[in-house]
């Protein structure tokens, strides 16, 4: 009966060490579309998964949009939160940006179809999964789709239209005489 009772204890204080592991239930989109920074300080650079970089700080959602035109110095994608717990625990998540039909092709380097990039974030904290359009080689119109993926699983799915904003043309003024 000793040994009966040694065994139940054993398994309750197992159970108790489960209570406090990570359990990654839901992640939230919190802000998406066009964004603002107050600061950029060039990151990582390319690599063979994934488009160079940047660090950023400050942002700001200018617009609540999907429809993004294609301008050099635009900023735009996702912000989100992991509402799971143990708050503040740092988990490995997967971000993935899939580029339109034909990729991102480097001027003589590589043709991306997606880039794709694993980082720490600590969960209940706001997390930017954003792109910015630093090349005329970058602004491709299409579907642009942003993922966040937590080990087999996808957490967040969002579908950005690029567009290539119309040329306006100065029109000739004829003044009547």
């Amino acid at each position: 009966m000793t040994k009966l009772l040694f065994s139940c204890l054993v398994l309750c204080l197992a159970n108790l060490v489960h209570a406090d592991e990570l359990r990654v239930n839901a992640a939230e989109i919190v802000g998406y579309g066009i964004f603002d920074t107050s600061s950029i300080v060039t990151g990582r650079g390319f690599t063979a998964s994934s488009i160079a970089q940047d660090n950023v700080k400050g942002v700001r959602f200018i617009e609540y949009t999907t429809d993004i035109p294609a301008q050099l110095g635009l900023n735009f994608g996702i912000q989100y939160v992991i509402n799971s717990s143990p708050r503040g625990q740092h988990i490995r998540l997967t971000s993935v940006v899939k580029f339109p039909q034909g990729g991102l092709q480097r001027p003589r380097g590589r043709l991306y179809a997606e880039s794709r990039d694993t980082r720490e974030v600590a969960i209940g904290r706001k997390v930017l999964h954003g792109y910015g359009f630093d090349e005329e080689w970058e602004m491709v119109p299409g579907t642009w789709i942003f993922e966040l993926w937590y080990r087999d699983a996808r957490l967040i799915k969002k579908t950005f239209n690029v567009y290539l904003p119309d040329v306006v043309k100065e029109a000739e003024v004829v003044s009547p005489e």
